[in-house]
């Protein structure tokens, strides 16, 4: 509806509401905006005070933490009694007193304590140091005493001994318990002698945090300056394993960024546990490197200002219709005598309308609207003669007299009507004539005479209705010629397409293969088998009927393999796949099928299953045969290399027989050894179940077994002891190591022992351990042995790991004489060690000696990719 249609006493109305609408509603989006800037900047400093107090409180804890270590470091500083037994009740004293603290200690530099290590030397509450490292500590619930543990490497104590200041460590888990360490550094007389610790567990700070409530619904917790979480209210496994980098949020992350750098301040975000909007305050903790974190619905801070606002606009909505009411009263007085006018001439319009062009509008009104209804009876009188003159043409042509004209002398529009109905009468008899000229070709079923004459308007629907009809009767006449033509195609064409088809199903039922079209369902129900199904004693109808499902005659064995490779095929996208499995006869014979599976998916995402079963039962008998011959040939093969290998060991035994000299005849023996090495290896292949990996613990007990039998010593003189994994290497691997292996028992044997009562050989093979027996131990308070590196000679013969799948150690080690020490073992002229260098470069693996106790050789190597 347009405005101009509106009455005048609603455009009154509206113009005055508008005005004063838009007077208030500028006044009060100022007063709204102003009031609620203030009130919304008032709710953000309030959270951010309360942010800034948590964290002053948190910063004046880790100060007191921090002092304690600092006092005990400048206690121990002044401390000149050096008595052990005394500081520790100090330290216990310090714990009993902080109920805060999970643990107080000190450790000394060696002797700088008492000068008195030697005498603890595994005392208790000492290592096997002895050095005064006392751990006091409420981890198990009771006040125990224990040594310290790694202080050689880990930062608690080597960072304020080489900086020289107090240290706060990150958090950390020990023992199960969350917590961080203040430690401060000893000096005396300038130089470092130690360092005084305190543990402080993280668990007191998640309890009083996760009591913090802001608002509703608010909460609070910690993080340390890398963003690790060490406080959470509802997700307490976060704790030390979550970060907020873990969000994954753009904000969050940039809100970690100025935590590390010890800045605060505030983001908006969505929070991960409700997903509501929340802000998220946060201020640095300066003395732990921690921050504390306040997070508030962002609906519940601005509540207050909500209200405020909706106030303003129920005032301004008020104040809006107050002035309406003013303005329809204002408007009234003005519109009433205009009504009074409007009335009358909708009164004289309708009788228009029902004809009566007699009426005559009211003239007594007031002085200021006479000339309306005055003006309007003079117009009146002056449509009247020409309108009876065009209702006389009218009834002319509705009587069909086309050539009746206006026959009126009148001017300006109203003859413009008297020619618009001669016009009309001229058309209208020549689109006639036109039409019924087409009509008459209709009836005479031609269909190519088109319309001439296009009428405008109505009658132009009159013509183009009848040129539309004669298009479409052209258009369907000569379709149904096509159509009949199409028909006989089609009927020849589907003559053909049946012969097509039987000769298919006559083709496809006396293949070889089978034919299914299956359901993607449980058991796969089939839509369609083809008939020589009968190949496997079954009928069409056994499965059309679902009396039997295809996964049924499926060997159980191979069911759930089918069904999990149909299962990833489907859900991979694949068109299509082949398998291969068995299946079970009518009669209960097994039979390999190989399966080609066609995947069909309909456009609603329905999957259809079409598969070609073609029989490989003998296929797959002459395969088992093909392997089994095979493996007798491998097993022939190795047992012909160990009997040819064992003969030239007797061979050598033999021709050593001809010499008198020791050293010929050691050597014979040496070289003797290495071919049963080599020899036993291909033993234990040719028992092994796949002929491809000897199980390598089994291969070594057999071989030193025999170098001591070689040897012919006592075994109450030398023992030996095994510490050897169940591990299975391949030939590449078991050769070389086989006579690795033998040269350095066989040195032992030879050489670490001569003049000694008793000795022990000790043979260690295992995977992946950090630390080897080669390395000193050290202990823990609960008697477990931790490993500590000696100073060993290392080389690595080459440290490409290539295609390897885990790295192994072997140790042959003895506590006989040790091993000369102006001797490279690397630049020898013995050929034993020249062998043992070259296999290990061989095999790609790092060889090193240890001297510190008798004679111990660690060889570190890859175990091949397709060992077991």
């Amino acid at each position: 509806m347009r405005f101009n249609n509106f009455p005048l006493k609603s455009k009154l109305v509206i113009y005055i509401v508008v005005g004063v609408f838009l007077v208030l509603a500028v006044s009060t989006a100022v007063i709204i905006s102003t009031v609620t800037s203030q009130e919304e900047k008032l709710a953000y400093q309030k959270s951010i005070e309360m942010a800034s107090s948590y964290a002053n409180q948190f910063d004046a804890d880790m100060k007191a933490n921090s002092a304690v270590a600092n006092t005990v470091a400048l206690t121990m500083e002044n401390y000149k009694a050096s008595n052990r037994t005394e500081v520790i009740d100090i330290l216990k004293n310090i714990l009993e007193k902080n109920p805060n603290l999970i643990g107080v200690y000190v450790g000394y530099e060696p002797n700088a304590f008492d000068g008195k290590d030697a005498e603890y030397i595994n005392a208790p509450r000492h290592d096997a140091t002895g050095r005064f490292v006392p751990y006091c500590n409420k981890i198990n619930g009771n006040l125990t005493v224990v040594p310290l543990l790694h202080y050689d490497s880990s930062d608690y104590y080597q960072l304020p001994k080489a900086r020289g200041e107090d240290v706060l460590t990150e958090p950390y888990f020990y023992e199960g318990i969350f917590m961080v360490s203040h430690v401060s550094p000893i000096f005396k007389d300038g130089k470092f002698v130690g360092i005084a610790g305190a543990d402080v567990p993280l668990k007191y700070m998640d309890e009083v945090v996760s009591k913090v409530k802001a608002f509703d619904t608010g909460y609070a917790f910690m993080v340390s300056n890398t963003g690790v979480l060490l406080s959470y209210p509802t997700h307490k496994e976060w704790i030390g394993k979550k970060s907020l980098y873990d969000f994954n949020s753009k904000e969050i992350a940039r809100a970690a960024y100025d935590i590390k750098n010890g800045t605060g301040g505030y983001i908006e975000t969505v929070d991960s546990t409700t997903g509501k909007p929340v802000v998220m305050f946060y201020e640095p903790v300066r003395t732990g490197d921690l921050a504390f974190v306040l997070v508030i619905p962002k609906e519940e801070m601005l509540a207050g200002v909500v209200d405020l606002r909706n106030r303003l606009l129920v005032i301004s909505a008020i104040s809006i219709l107050f002035m309406a009411a003013l303005s329809y009263m204002i408007a009234l007085s003005i519109t009433k005598p205009i009504d009074e006018i409007v009335q009358d001439f909708k009164s004289i319009a309708q009788d228009a309308v029902k004809g009566k062009l007699d009426v005559r509008a009211d003239t007594d009104v007031e002085r200021d609207f006479r000339e309306i209804p005055m003006g309007l009876n003079e117009i009146l009188k002056a449509v009247i003669v020409p309108v009876r003159e065009s209702i006389r043409v009218t009834n002319a042509l509705a009587e069909g007299e086309l050539k009746e004209r206006v026959n009126l002398d009148v001017q300006g529009e109203f003859r413009e009507l008297g020619n618009t109905l001669d016009k009309f009468s001229e058309t209208l008899n020549s689109i006639i004539d036109d039409s019924n000229a087409v009509l008459t070709a209709f009836q005479q079923n031609d269909f190519k005479r088109p319309i001439s004459i296009h009428g405008k308007g109505d009658f132009k629907l009159l013509t183009d209705g009848i040129e539309e009809t004669r298009q479409a009767l052209d258009m369907i006449t000569t379709q149904r010629r096509e159509a009949e033509k199409a028909l006989l195609d089609y009927a020849k064409e589907l003559e053909r397409s049946n012969q097509l088809k039987e000769e298919l199903e006559r083709v496809v039922n006396t293949s070889p293969v089978i034919v299914f079209l299956w359901k993607y369902e449980p058991m796969w129900p089939a839509e369609f088998v083809s008939e020589n199904i009968t190949r496997l004693g079954y009928e069409v109808e056994d499965f059309t009927s679902n009396k039997l499902l295809y996964g049924d005659i499926v060997h159980p064995e191979d069911l759930e393999k089918m069904a999990a490779e149909l299962e990833m095929n489907v859900e991979a996208g694949c068109t299509d796949y082949t398998s291969e499995y068995r299946i079970l006869t009518k009669s209960g014979e097994v039979r390999w099928v190989d399966e080609r599976t066609v995947i069909q998916r309909s456009k609603d995402g329905e999957v259809h299953l079409q598969g070609i079963i073609l029989d490989i039962t003998e296929h797959k008998k002459a395969e088992d045969a093909l392997l089994q011959m095979e493996e007798i040939r491998k097993k022939e093969i190795h047992h012909r290399i160990k009997n040819n290998l064992q003969v030239i060991s007797m061979l050598l035994y033999l021709e050593s027989g001809n010499f008198t000299d020791r050293d010929v005849i050691e050597a014979f023996r040496d070289s003797q050894n290495r071919v049963k090495s080599m020899a036993l290896v291909h033993e234990k292949l040719y028992q092994s179940e796949d002929m491809v990996s000897v199980d390598f613990a089994d291969y070594i007990k057999n071989l030193v077994d025999y170098l001591f039998q070689s040897y012919s010593l006592d075994s109450r003189k030398v023992s030996l002891k095994l510490d050897v994994e169940k591990v299975f290497l391949g030939m590449d691997t078991a050769v070389p190591l086989g006579i690795i292996v033998n040269e350095l028992v066989s040195n032992s044997l030879k050489h670490a022992f001569a003049g000694e009562k008793e000795g022990e050989i000790y043979i260690e093979l295992h995977r992946n351990r950090e630390n080897s027996t080669l390395q000193e131990k050290n202990y823990d308070n609960s008697g477990n042995t931790k490993v500590m590196p000696q100073n060993n000679e290392q080389t690595g013969l080459n440290g490409a790991t290539g295609d390897r799948e885990e790295k192994l150690t072997l140790i042959v080690r003895d506590n006989g004489r040790g091993f000369p020490e102006k001797l490279d073992f690397r630049n020898t002229t013995s050929l034993g060690l020249q062998l043992v260098t070259t296999l290990v470069d061989q095999i790609e693996g790092d060889i090193r000696l240890d001297r510190s106790r008798g004679t111990g050789f660690e060889i570190s190597f890859f175990k091949e990719m397709n060992s077991k």
